[in-house]
């Protein structure tokens, strides 16, 4: 379901947030405007706010979500749960007891709110364990500034593509794509970098988990494949997987799928209606990075490979 919201009332918009128990305070003078954009399908929620005043906002989500917040356009600092926001950093708005935050004006935040079983399957059991405690409060985290940018490319990336094709969110695999996009996204955010495990690991080993990968990546031409499926499918956990193939092979995972992923899509403009309907089943939300990174490895614009491909150029 998809949702737009335009209001001149804060008491209003926050009514709106369904299933936040919200309220807004507004902090700074003037008249405000806001707008909410959402799309919710099976148990993935995704949204982008835009607040125009500072606000004092309180509220709280069920305790079976895991929710996060990154600032896609922030103007000075916030505070969150009694901690200073800045570009950093993620919000955690789940848990008990609910959270705080006084917003700064002219924020603009994007979130995922999904559900929480759907976050710690993703994971190993180690990871799953570390981060019980921390999925049970509201609070705020620092992430790597690429991680950061990963999300919010992601989250502008699909709400562009929903406002120029909105009926593709109806395609049952796209919204598996998406699902998956979400808990890749989610869980990197979470899980830090350490990678004390693949240390531990035989060079002969860490071939064998690049063969294997590479392997399942493979043997799936037609179908889209998350990083979730891969570690999933020859057990071993996201971290392992990224250690073994930046050493392997000096590029990480996410590369090389991505690869494979441009590549389904070339196949698939040969069949398919338009060139966003293969992107999007193929896992890419924003038709502009994606432009660029087809363009980059086959020397040409998506495009111009679809109307070649239909004799229409």
């Amino acid at each position: 379901m998809f949702q737009f919201i335009a209001s001149q009332d804060v008491d209003e918009q926050a009514a709106r947030l369904r299933g936040w128990h919200q309220t807004y305070a507004q902090m700074s003078p003037g008249r405000f405007t806001g707008t909410y954009t959402e799309v919710r399908f099976d148990d993935v929620h995704l949204f982008v706010e835009y607040t125009s005043k500072g606000l004092f906002q309180s509220g709280e989500l069920s305790d079976a979500v895991v929710a996060l917040g990154v600032p896609l356009q922030l103007s000075g600092s916030g505070v969150f749960c009694g901690a200073i926001t800045n570009n950093t950093t993620v919000h955690h708005f789940s848990g008990d007891g609910g959270f705080e935050f006084y917003s700064p004006a002219d924020l603009v935040m994007g979130g995922v709110v999904i559900s929480r079983d759907q976050v710690l399957s993703a994971l190993s059991d180690d990871e799953a364990a570390s981060l019980e405690t921390s999925l049970d409060r509201p609070h705020l985290s620092v992430a790597q500034a690429s991680k950061i940018a990963v999300m919010r490319e992601f989250l502008r990336g699909f709400f562009e593509m929903l406002e120029s094709a909105p009926r593709l969110m109806d395609n049952a695999p796209l919204q598996r794509s998406l699902r998956d996009s979400v808990v890749s996204n989610v869980t990197e955010l979470l899980v830090d970098d350490a990678h004390p495990e693949g240390e531990l690991i035989s060079l002969s080993k860490r071939w064998q988990i690049v063969a294997r990968a590479r392997d399942f990546i493979l043997s799936r031409p037609e179908s889209p494949t998350s990083i979730l499926d891969v570690c999933k499918a020859i057990g071993v956990s996201r971290r392992t997987l990224q250690y073994c193939f930046q050493d392997v092979l000096n590029l990480n995972p996410i590369a090389f799928l991505r690869m494979v992923r441009l590549n389904g899509v070339r196949r698939m403009l040969r069949t398919c209606a338009s060139v966003s309907e293969a992107a999007t089943y193929w896992g890419f939300w924003h038709f502009g990075h994606f432009s660029r990174d087809y363009k980059q490895l086959f020397g040409e614009l998506p495009s111009e490979t679809y109307r070649r491909f239909n004799g229409k150029g």
